[in-house]
């Protein structure tokens, strides 16, 4: 702070207010986005398909990442004041492109929500276009201010903190794609009792239409009618009735609507959930067909469910040789239910207890179990016990370095190491 007026005991705890202010929301909006990198994937895709501009997912798989790490790690560091001139330039840049952004989204309405926070929290695109406003705001004062006050770690550790925080956002994000959300924000999160929600009716519930793209040329289907994988899916309309609060899942068999009879009401059920046709890797049908016959065996019902028409349902059955129904579903109520390519859901007495993608089961260790469902049940995996475990041992970290860093034995033993050199 060399050359640097000081500032009053109230201007730096200003200072500071607006360092935890601004950090948490970046911290919330690239945790939501890692936690569910899914979730951000389909709504840059969202974005990019309104703008008409088409890119390999793996790219936006990267974009997305990049763009979640980004916020969180920049917003920690922001919070603890580490790299307090380079933080507050990299997010000022950044939020100058986000601020007339999301001014032009407020105004054409391209999308109904931003997708800020993910599935974690939902904001309007005006309050998304004034939220914005007043972070830019925030980032123009610390432009000034931020330098005069001091930081929670010394500038010779600032890089540990930084790659402490790296690699937690990043294993965060690793398990969100590979598996599941560990924190699951959406409608069916597991302790969801699917089939008392499938089997309900009530007469108010809407009727929908789906209008594709293929060629320039839109179509729209009913829920029965879908068209094949060629056909890009542009949004859902209602033509009849009124939509009610519960969350959507209509699963149908050709023009039938058989959502009440998927979930047996008692025993298991798996679900086998593909809301990409066209992405779903047949190599996993192995795996499947083997938790398939584990559940039959005991009593359980197995039924797939394709985000697609029911050509490609029948297609499926022939490819994979299932022996189980398989239904299809409107895709975009799938990418709700489940994430990823290829994806399973468990389910005992109607209640989900846990969903995974098929790559996240090792098949070695299905095959070497018992021959009957149990494999199903130890599966689960407890994603918020996990996160806190991992929280927890990275505040422990952080927590160590504050100390070390405080008494002065880091820069002790660097020094130490130096004469060493």
């Amino acid at each position: 702070m060399s050359g640097l007026k000081q500032l009053s005991p109230l201007s730096q705890a200003g200072v500071w207010a607006l360092r935890l202010t601004v950090g948490a929301v970046f911290v919330l909006s690239g945790f939501a986005k890692a936690d569910d990198l899914w979730g951000f994937v389909f709504k840059i895709e969202e974005y990019l398909q309104v703008w008409g501009i088409v890119q390999p997912r793996s790219l936006v798989i990267a974009a997305a990442m990049f763009i979640a790490s980004f916020e969180f790690i920049a917003g920690v560091m922001l919070a603890a004041g580490c790299y307090r001139r380079t933080v507050v330039w990299l997010l000022t840049l950044m939020m100058g492109v986000m601020l007339p952004l999301t001014a032009y989204i407020w105004a054409a309405d391209p999308v109904s929500d931003c997708g800020c926070f993910g599935e974690m929290l939902r904001l309007s695109n005006a309050a998304t276009f004034f939220k914005n406003v007043a972070l830019m705001a925030a980032l123009v004062v610390l432009l000034i201010y931020n330098r005069r006050v001091g930081c929670l770690f010394g500038p010779y550790i600032q890089w540990l903190v930084l790659l402490v925080v790296s690699v937690y956002v990043s294993v965060v994000a690793f398990i969100g794609y590979t598996v599941q959300p560990m924190v699951d924000f959406r409608p069916f999160p597991v302790g969801t009792d699917l089939g008392g929600l499938l089997a309900e009716e009530d007469e108010a519930v809407a009727e929908f239409e789906f209008v594709y793209e293929k060629d320039g040329v839109r179509h729209a289907y009913d829920i029965g009618s879908l068209p094949d994988s060629t056909w890009t899916f542009v949004e859902r309309r209602v033509v009849a009735g009124k939509v009610d609060n519960r969350p959507e899942l209509v699963v149908t068999d050709h023009d039938e609507d058989v959502s009440a009879y998927v979930v047996e009401p008692e025993g298991g059920t798996l679900l086998v959930v593909i809301p990409e046709y066209d992405r779903a890797d047949v190599s996993f049908t192995y795996l499947v067909n083997e938790l398939a016959d584990r559940v039959k065996n005991s009593g359980g019902s197995v039924v797939a469910i394709i985000g697609a028409g029911g050509r490609q349902a029948a297609e499926w059955t022939d490819l994979s040789m299932a022996d189980y129904p398989v239904y299809s579903a409107d895709p975009t109520q799938l990418k709700v239910l489940v994430r990823g390519a290829i994806s399973l859901v468990w389910l005992r007495d109607g209640v989900i207890q846990w969903k995974r993608t098929a790559a996240s089961i090792d098949a070695d260790y299905v095959e070497a179990s018992e021959a009957d469902d149990t494999v199903l049940d130890s599966l689960a995996l407890e994603g918020g016990a996990r996160l806190w475990q991992i929280t927890l041992v990275v505040l422990a970290v952080l927590a160590v370095l504050f100390m070390l860093d405080r008494s002065g034995r880091l820069l002790k033993w660097r020094r130490q190491l130096r004469r060493q050199v």
